[in-house]
């Protein structure tokens, strides 16, 4: 939603509209762009937007109105990685954990930043997860 044109954003509202009144009527089916269309009552509606982000649009008022705000945090790595190698039986979790985290922080700092390079937490859980086969393979 970032860079979605304001006009676009208003189209998109109206659209939202017409599937949260399917949703509060308890429909189990809705006329939505001339069709018909199934709705399954445990839907959910998100939207994720960046502040800051370089050449953002606003929500308009009638959709930022639909939605409750919720703020993300930063993962910790370094509690992920110590749980991951838990689960799979490691000991001295907490002291390996810090020496995964910073060989990763390193690597995205001295390395290549190339975009085909992956340091961050996506790998990091691949690499703890196939520590932990090897573990078990012993």
């Amino acid at each position: 939603f970032n860079r979605i044109n304001i006009e676009v954003l208003s189209v998109v509202a109206q659209q939202i509209m017409c599937i949260m009144a399917a949703l509060s009527a308890k429909s189990s089916e809705f006329m939505f762009e001339g069709q018909m269309i199934k709705l399954k009552l445990t839907v959910g509606l998100f939207i994720t937007m960046n502040p800051g982000y370089a050449g953002r649009t606003e929500l308009p008022d009638n959709l930022k109105s639909m939605f409750r705000p919720i703020s993300m945090m930063v993962p910790d790595n370094i509690i992920i990685a110590e749980n991951l190698l838990f689960s799979d039986g490691f000991t001295n979790t907490r002291n390996l954990a810090r020496k995964v985290f910073t060989l990763y922080e390193l690597a995205k700092q001295q390395l290549s930043k190339q975009y085909h390079y992956d340091f961050g937490l996506r790998s990091m859980v691949a690499l703890l997860r196939y520590a932990g086969r090897k573990r078990r393979q012993l």
